[in-house]
């Protein structure tokens, strides 16, 4: 969107669907994130799921699927492509452990996310950051409050 475009307000129009919205902006944040990963070989989403298995190894498969709102079919794929490269241990029944060159890349995601995930708070500011974390505390308790 150039400068001279303004979103228009969230009340302009009875045509205002939150999902569209919702899912329009996550294609546009997770194409950015795609790229900053994209020389480690690796998504944003995968790299997102090498993280969170080192910070907590031997998380239970569906532990990781329900904390992190996946479908248990997209998890097991993107499961099965970590193990395919090399970065998952092959047992699973123990949970989810990474490898050594897993662990590495994993640490290397953490660098790029860090510094990128600073770098799009300041492009938005604090005002639309502050807003993401009011709307999505809402809809979180919302529509899912016992979690």
């Amino acid at each position: 969107m150039n400068p001279e475009q303004r979103p228009e307000p969230a009340n302009s129009t009875d045509s205002y669907c939150i999902a569209g919205r919702l899912r329009m902006l996550a294609r546009v944040i997770t194409g950015h994130y795609n790229e900053a990963f994209a020389a480690q070989g690796v998504t944003f989403a995968q790299a997102g799921l090498l993280m969170h298995m080192f910070a907590q190894p031997g998380i239970r498969q569906a532990d990781l699927s329900k904390r992190l709102q996946i479908e248990k079919s997209a998890m097991s794929r993107d499961v099965q492509l970590l193990q395919k490269k090399g970065w998952l241990t092959d047992n699973l029944r123990n949970g989810l452990f990474l490898t050594e060159d897993g662990r590495l890349l994993a640490k290397r995601c953490h660098k790029i996310w860090k510094a990128l995930n600073e770098q799009v708070h300041n492009d938005l500011g604090a005002d639309a950051v502050d807003g993401l974390s009011v709307f999505s505390n809402h809809v979180l308790l919302k529509f899912l409050p016992n979690q």
